[in-house]
């Protein structure tokens, strides 16, 4: 319960023979407004030391989708500091549901690109990056109108969404790597037993945090960086910046630190 202002960065490593080079992911999720230090310089530091090539982000800035007020400077200063850093790409979560509208206005108005079915493509070289990815279901958007989005795209090929749950039904669709949040690991984790029970998949959840294979695709869940619901803690659970290495046939990426579940 003490260490909520502690970001813990969470190396993974992802091996491919698409690409030739090493690129790094930061991957960040369910800040829900919360601030490490002021104006989240602290946040904004730890990202930049992780030297990104991309940064991307899965949902839920707001602090929680009934609050009275949309949090604009606090927004706007986290899509300005990201978007300082690396390229950033963002899907939406259920906690923009209210004010969905304002936070794309301001992602797009700062230069971070909203993912909502379109693939985006970063070129390194030889190598092709492609994004793409979609909003919480909650907002509207139908899974079935945006998990094809990545077919026919040569290169590796990233995927965003808020909920990991999704991951079964993204099997096939020629996506390489799903970056997922939403879970907050459980928020209030046990010793020895971990999350008992998380929004979305109910008691005693298979997709909690960390790293999933299925067939040729992986998924990574961020523990992410804030709380949301009540009491709006974490407890054995720090905050968490993943850092995704990408590892080409020509590279390797030596060391993983992992989280164990």
């Amino acid at each position: 319960m003490f260490n909520n202002d502690q970001i813990i960065v969470q190396d993974y490593t992802c091996s491919t023979n698409k690409l030739t080079g090493n690129y790094v992911v930061a991957h960040l999720s369910d800040v829900h407004e919360k601030e490490f230090g002021a104006g989240n310089r602290l946040l904004f530091d730890a990202v930049a030391r992780v030297k990104p090539d991309i940064i991307v982000f899965t949902g839920d800035i707001a602090k929680r989708k009934e609050q009275p007020r949309f949090n604009k400077p606090y927004t706007t200063t986290f899509a300005r500091g990201l978007a300082h850093i690396a390229p950033t790409y963002v899907c939406l979560g259920n906690h923009e549901l209210q004010y969905e509208q304002e936070v794309r206005y301001i992602l797009m108005e700062h230069d971070v690109t909203v993912l909502d079915g379109q693939v985006e493509t970063r070129v390194f070289g030889q190598d092709t990056i492609n994004l793409s990815g979609m909003s919480d279901e909650s907002l509207g958007v139908k899974f079935s109108a945006r998990a094809d989005s990545m077919l026919g795209a040569e290169g590796y090929n990233i995927f965003l969404t808020h909920r990991p749950e999704y991951f079964d039904g993204l099997s096939g669709r020629n996506i390489d790597l799903v970056l997922a949040g939403h879970t907050h690991a459980g928020q209030i984790r046990f010793p020895k037993f971990g999350a008992f029970a998380v929004s979305g998949q109910g008691m005693f959840p298979k997709y909690v945090q960390g790293k999933f294979e299925q067939e040729a695709m992986q998924m990574i869940i961020s523990r992410g960086l804030g709380a949301s619901g009540y009491p709006t803690i974490r407890s054995n659970n720090p905050p968490e910046l993943v850092c995704v290495h990408i590892c080409g046939t020509k590279q390797t990426f030596r060391h993983e630190a992992t989280f164990k579940m």
